[in-house]
């Protein structure tokens, strides 16, 4: 049966330390008529742990260890909440030879991988990129244009388009597992509230750890991390 789905996708790592040799590009999705309720459950949370203002992966500290693990479960205990990231090494990208050297094209086409796997035939989607600065103005139009060429006749892309992430809770709680799933593949810990972070998100979704991959479809379809091995 179609569905109307919103898709929250964020990116890790993308122009942070280069001794990061893995970045991360995520989305979660959730049916768009409970978007509202989660939303709502969230805000609860919030409220209850005085966890004020965006809890992405850079808030993560000893002092609100209840607050993100309460977060964890919420995620892993809504079955309407899907969340999914590809995985690439940074210093396999070619950009000279397959993007005319242009890095934020080619950034561009992570993200395009990331999503066309996921877009299920007869819905509906309405995806949100955290906003960014780019070089080229026309990189979301573009971006949709692409995909929803790619998908004419199957899906059907309602919008797309860049959010603020302090407007959007569901941004923040891609930031927050796509940041955890970068910390482990880049072999992090630095901070020991992080490192707890990743190992109780990895046990929580039935995982040794975060540095694992997945195929695209079939296994893993509640917490998927592909290993893109492109270029």
């Amino acid at each position: 049966m179609a569905q109307e789905i919103n898709i929250y996708c964020d990116e890790s790592r993308h122009t942070s330390d280069a001794a990061d040799r893995y970045l991360v590009i995520g989305a979660i999705s959730c049916p768009r008529e409970l978007k509202r309720d989660i939303v709502h459950r969230i805000h609860c949370l919030q409220a209850k742990h005085a966890a004020r203002g965006e809890f992405g992966w850079s808030k993560v500290a000893p002092g609100k260890a209840a607050f993100f693990d309460e977060l964890v479960t919420l995620f892993r205990d809504e079955p309407e909440l899907r969340f999914r990231c590809l995985v690439t090494d940074r210093t396999q990208l070619k950009h000279d030879q397959f993007n005319d050297g242009d890095k934020e094209l080619g950034f561009y086409k992570l993200y395009y991988q990331t999503l066309v796997h996921w877009l299920q035939p007869g819905n509906v989607y309405h995806i949100y990129l955290d906003w960014q600065q780019n070089a080229c103005q026309e990189r979301f139009a573009d971006l949709r244009e692409v995909l929803g060429r790619k998908l004419s006749g199957r899906a059907k892309i309602a919008c797309l388009e860049p959010v603020s992430s302090h407007e959007q809770p569901l941004i923040q709680l891609t930031d927050l597992l796509i940041g955890a799933v970068g910390y482990a593949w880049n072999q992090r810990n630095a901070s020991q509230a992080k490192f707890d972070f990743c190992n109780h998100l990895a046990d929580r979704i039935g995982k040794k750890s975060l540095a694992f991959s997945s195929p695209w479809k079939g296994s893993d379809p509640k917490f998927n991390i592909f290993n893109w091995q492109g270029q």
